[in-house]
């Protein structure tokens, strides 16, 4: 079997990790701190969704401070006994290479996955080894909230985000060069919309999809994209069969698709299958509630939601149905058509928004909100001073045309 691609091209150091700037900030003055001695906070706690490179940075960071690297993950038993075992050899002086000034960095993964009768005394070992550590550690999760307070509290928790779009598409075009691929920009760009932010999904969607050719093409991926609805279609003709919320649940668990997406396609195409008028205002509630919990999460990045979403989505939908189902053809949700319409304006809107923000210093979320719609009003009023602005920040004719006719979008 050949190497996975997300191991292969693993980033070495810090500097390479892809989409989290901030973080790696805060994880070099950190480390930084112990170089010195110890820090305030002697353990960092990484946290966020999974494929965001939090533990490819604990990884790094022991590669780059020349620290020796001792891990356990959700895979390893992880009582109070095997924990301590592990702070005490993670706690002994010196380093085979390092000799007695060198660290070792310790690393528990998957931290917010502690529990069972395997995992006994876990969080209270953890607790321990944090308390007074003679050494660097590190917890890494996805869902900080399933952590006990005592152990947040003692740890420099550090927030690793969605890759955005344009940060996976450039990781995506150095694998192509490195492994001497041909690939069609849009077609990257389409596996970067579809990841959802999870960079290391889409390193293994391109290693499937473009592993042993020489050329990635749009019609490649739209294949792909095309096995994908065909994983929803099944879903939605099994849930509002299913007999119990368990089958529901599972249903959602086999599909490999963000909740959002998933939300849109149920609240689009559930309703058409119900005759009673009551089960339709009963699926309709669980839905509200449903997108309700994924409005929460997001605002308040609290993950731990996700689940009470998830829920309300699968078997909240599947439990209200009590008359007879009708048939009903299923098709993509409409604000899934509208966005992919318009992506080609999207993606110019947001390449004037960049050249406005770097000028002006500021983000492009305010240059889209606050800057565009002036810069709308001059185009389409001002030649002149259209062509000025035009020239300064080196727009194309197609942005040029965006500002003077479809800014408002």
């Amino acid at each position: 079997m050949s190497e996975l691609w997300a191991d292969k091209y693993r980033p070495q150091e810090l500097g390479e990790l892809v989409g989290q700037p901030q973080a790696v900030r805060k994880i070099l003055s950190w480390a930084e701190g112990w170089r010195k001695g110890r820090p305030s906070k002697p353990a960092l706690l990484l946290y966020g969704p999974a494929g965001t490179g939090k533990t490819a940075a604990a990884q790094a960071l022991a590669r780059q401070m020349k620290w020796d690297l001792v891990e356990m993950n959700a895979s390893d038993k992880r009582s109070f006994d095997v924990i301590k075992h592990v702070a005490g050899t993670a706690a002994a002086a010196g380093t085979l290479f390092s000799g007695t000034t060198g660290k070792r960095l310790v690393v528990l993964d998957e931290v917010d996955n502690v529990y069972g009768v395997a995992d006994r005394g876990g969080y209270r070992a953890i607790g321990e080894l944090i308390e007074d550590p003679r050494n660097p550690v590190v917890l890494i999760a996805n869902d900080q909230y399933e952590i006990p307070w005592q152990i947040r509290a003692s740890c420099l928790m550090i927030n690793f985000r969605r890759v955005q779009q344009d940060a996976i598409v450039g990781a995506l075009q150095k694998i192509c060069r490195m492994e001497k691929i041909e690939a069609e920009p849009m077609a990257l760009k389409v596996i970067a919309e579809t990841s959802n932010g999870d960079l290391r999904s889409a390193i293994n969607d391109l290693q499937a999809l473009a592993e042993g050719k020489k050329h990635l093409a749009m019609k490649d991926v739209v294949l792909y994209k095309r096995d994908r609805e065909a994983n929803i279609f099944d879903v939605l003709s099994q849930l509002m069969r299913a007999t119990t919320a368990k089958q529901a649940r599972e249903l959602l668990w086999s599909l490999d698709m963000p909740p959002e997406d998933v939300l849109a396609w149920i609240d689009e195409n559930i309703p058409k299958v119900l005759a009673d008028p009551a089960d339709l205002a009963e699926v309709y509630e669980a839905i509200a509630r449903a997108d309700i919990f994924l409005g929460r999460t997001k605002r308040r990045q609290a993950y731990k939601m996700w689940k009470y979403a998830s829920d309300m989505m699968t078997a909240g939908v599947a439990m209200s149905r009590r008359g007879e189902l009708k048939f009903a053809r299923f098709q993509l949700p409409s604000v899934i058509t509208k966005m992919s319409r318009t992506r080609a304006v999207r993606a110019t809107r947001d390449s004037v928004a960049k050249k406005v923000a770097r000028r002006c210093h500021t983000s492009s979320h305010v240059a889209r909100k606050d800057f565009l719609p002036y810069f709308g009003i001059i185009f389409r009023r001002d030649k002149k001073t259209a062509q000025q602005i035009a020239a300064e920040l080196d727009f194309s004719e197609a942005e040029v045309d965006y500002l003077a006719k479809k800014w408002a979008l």
